[in-house]
């Protein structure tokens, strides 16, 4: 069985079960017939009637695009081929072969002439793990895990696949201009995605661990990698090369980031130490002992660091003198990740005990705590206008929370696997998990 999440301009109409499926769905058109949806894969199978699906879906589908002649309609025993001048592209996936060839454009002809975005979600059976989602408005870009993943844009309607990591995603990040989108993970790779039309601009090799921080300096011109090798690395973003390696560190590196104003660099590991470093020589300017570092993040001044731990507890520190300022209680498991508000008046942190808790910088006090969650919660983190908060957990969900209301919003996405990172673009209309 396949469940297909459908997608119109931004409106979820589903999912649909297909009970007809028992495995990844290559293809799917409407027939010159109007009639029949059909799926590709192994062989052409019956999936649905038009009228079926018009219940979860927009009326007359394919009627503006209808054509004088029409075709044979395909039947189970057909060969495997595209029908004849089919009328519309309804949803396209990629099953998991040995290879994965490069598709062809779609000709013309199979353009609808009805403007709709259709985003497939398609079940993974098996060895489900991290998977990537984006979605913003009038496009969305969905992604599914295995031994090649594929990540689908989609647009109306055309589908641009684009092969990417072979291991789990741990961890995402937009550059500030907007222009880019950095991934990394357990593959030991980094990889540099054109976030416009999603094209792959580089692979970035390195590191011989997995790749558990990535972020952008506040130029946009290079981009920082922590790892469990125990390094962090600065790479330049139009070359692809390394500029510099962070040593001192004697585990894994959980923590990377540039200072808003982008003068320093801070690295939090699980040696339980935060390393401050010169961002134009890599020099280390001081360091400071803390807990076991999950994740650390600069406040807008640059002024201060915020750091979360398994010892349940978020903490400041002054970047000047190393300094602790707060400890934030509350949490009673620990804790994934932390971000500061862009305004830098609160924190938000996501936790293993399931919640999600704004708090107040200066005072320490929880401001809010947000449940629905029903598993670990992964990552957090507040949109540009500090309005909301978006998270991501290994219950397969995206939430998004309205923080007027204290109340979940809305789940933007589920995953085939637990999802573990969560990014948003400058503008707040993309988001990456």
């Amino acid at each position: 069985m396949s469940k297909w999440m459908w997608r119109s301009l931004g409106q979820e109409f589903g999912p649909v079960e297909i009970t007809a499926l028992d495995e990844l769905v290559v293809s799917g058109t409407i027939g010159p017939d109007d009639e029949v949806c059909r799926s590709g894969s192994e062989k052409w199978q019956r999936v649905a009637t038009v009228s079926e699906l018009q219940k979860y879906f927009i009326p007359n589908l394919s009627s503006e695009a209808s054509t004088t002649k029409k075709a044979p309609t395909a039947t189970p025993a057909a060969p495997v081929e595209p029908i004849s001048k089919p009328l519309a592209v309804a949803a396209t996936a990629v099953s998991q072969p040995a290879a994965l060839p490069k598709p062809a454009q779609p000709p013309a002809s199979v353009i609808p002439a009805v403007q709709t975005t259709i985003r497939p979600y398609v079940y993974r059976p098996t060895n489900s793990s991290r998977t990537t989602t984006f979605a913003w408005a009038g496009i969305v870009l969905a992604g599914i895990l295995g031994a090649v993943g594929v990540w689908y844009y989609i647009t109306r309607p055309l589908v641009i696949p684009l092969v990417w990591h072979k291991k789990p995603i741990v961890c995402a990040a937009f550059s500030p201009d907007g222009r880019w989108l950095a991934t990394a993970g357990d593959d030991n790779a980094l990889c540099l995605w054109s976030a416009s039309d999603g094209t792959l601009r580089r692979t970035i090799q390195g590191h011989q661990g997995h790749i558990m921080a990535v972020n952008f300096s506040p130029d946009s011109q290079r981009v920082i990698t922590g790892a469990q090798d125990n390094t962090a690395k600065v790479w330049d973003v139009e070359k692809g090369v390394e500029v510099f390696t962070l040593h001192g560190h004697d585990k894994r590196v959980d923590g990377a980031a540039f200072s808003p104003d982008g003068t320093l660099i801070a690295t939090g590991a699980w040696d339980k130490s935060v390393r401050i470093w010169n961002a134009s020589t890599g020099k280390l300017v001081r360091d400071f002992k803390t807990q076991l570092v999950n994740c650390l993040c600069f406040s807008p001044d640059s002024k201060t660091i915020a750091t979360c731990s398994w010892d349940w507890t978020v903490r400041t520190y002054d970047v000047a003198t190393g300094k602790q300022k707060r400890t934030f209680v509350g949490h009673w498991n620990g804790i994934h990740s932390v971000a500061f508000r862009p305004d830098g008046l609160q924190l938000v942190s996501a936790s293993e005990d399931r919640t999600i808790r704004i708090w107040n910088v200066e005072t320490g006090k929880q401001v809010l705590k947000l449940e629905g969650h029903t598993g670990p919660a992964y990552d957090a983190l507040f949109t540009p206008d500090g309005k909301r908060v978006i998270s991501a957990g290994e219950d397969k969900t995206i939430k998004v929370w309205n923080l007027e209301t204290a109340m979940e919003s809305k789940t933007l996405s589920k995953h085939p696997g637990d999802v573990r990172c969560v990014a948003c673009s400058p503008d707040g209309r993309t988001i990456a998990s």
